[in-house]
């Protein structure tokens, strides 16, 4: 039988509401595998730089446990004081369900979904919310170039052509095209069978004063978390491939909102072990985003679905026109 009344009932405390939260999910299984034997220095690696590299005054991490090993125990007891939520899943239910099931209940305005192979270079969170300031209708921002993902679920940004928005040209340095494909070790990416590849020119969206790469990545994006409300789709499996293009890439497109990248390099994906690039990494804490900033970005203006349809179909015109150059 109850005695008495619970005191905190009479507290008056309010929970505060940041602009900016960041969502890790990882799976480090005990295994012999070679494939995750440095799993857990590579988490270390990502969960230090993300540390180091955010502003808690306006960010808060929130860490998607997959069933790992118990070892990565010891990793993450480093970081307890950083970490506003963790979660930990008795099995492992594959990315998108951890992610999604997380990400439609978030209260902030703005999330970054991320593997745990990121690396995060400072200054990471003010170029990337110096491209939702400017480019109002930036929907998903990814702090690396990525212009081989410029058409994935991107119509509507391509509408921006009869503007001459939409520039074809040599944007990207050489040296973040080679720092992608160094850490993907996918050099096929990079490949088009085109005049030109990927490394050569890149699609990029010119708009106030602002030059953004078209194309962004699902391994680590912010999104305007608008997106993902009043979605109730279920992944019934557990590991498919493709699989974040419908719960994840896809939403955008559909609401009118653009895929962009920096321009220059601020993460990179590490995959499962560290090379010279993680191991001579270092932190500039002056190039921290200032929470003030994030008062200068516009919220998300709802826009008239047909009005998105036909610069859908405008886009798709375009990139058909773009594509063959």
């Amino acid at each position: 039988m109850r005695q008495g009344e619970n005191p905190v009932k009479n507290k008056s405390e309010k929970n505060t509401l940041k602009p900016h939260r960041v969502i890790v999910v990882f799976y480090i299984p005990d295994s012999d595998d070679a494939y995750f034997k440095n799993l857990d220095v590579v988490l270390d690696k990502c969960l230090e730089s993300l540390s180091k590299t955010i502003n808690f005054e306006s960010t808060n991490i929130t860490l998607l446990n997959n069933n790992s090993s118990k070892k990565i125990d010891l990793v993450l007891d480093k970081y307890k004081d950083n970490i506003d939520k963790y979660v930990y899943y008795s099995e492992n239910k594959g990315k998108i369900y951890a992610v999604i099931n997380e990400v439609r209940g978030v209260f902030e305005p703005f999330v970054t979904i991320a593997d745990a192979d990121v690396l995060f270079y400072s200054g990471w969170e003010k170029a990337v919310f110096e491209i939702f300031n400017k480019i109002p209708k930036a929907g998903v921002v990814s702090p690396m170039p990525l212009p081989y993902l410029a058409i994935h679920f991107n119509q509507s940004v391509f509408a921006n052509s009869l503007k001459g928005q939409i520039k074809y040209d040599k944007y990207v340095a050489d040296y973040d095209i080679d720092l992608y494909l160094a850490g993907t070790n996918l050099p096929k990416l990079i490949d088009r069978k085109t005049k030109y590849n990927w490394k050569e020119k890149q699609f990029v969206l010119d708009q106030n004063n602002c030059i953004s790469v078209v194309g962004a990545y699902h391994v680590i994006s912010t999104y305007r978390t608008e997106q993902f409300r009043n979605i109730y789709t279920f992944p019934e499996i557990k590991f498919k491939n493709s699989y974040e293009n419908y719960f994840i890439d896809s939403l955008a497109d559909v609401k009118g909102l653009y895929r962009l990248s920096t321009i220059k390099t601020f993460a990179y994906h590490m995959g499962n072990n560290t090379d010279e690039v993680v191991l001579n990494h270092s932190y500039d804490d002056s190039k921290k985003i200032d929470s003030a900033f994030f008062k200068s970005i516009e919220p998300y203006k709802k826009q008239n679905a047909l009005a998105i349809f036909i610069k859908r179909i405008m886009g798709r015109i375009f990139i058909k026109f773009l594509w063959n150059k």
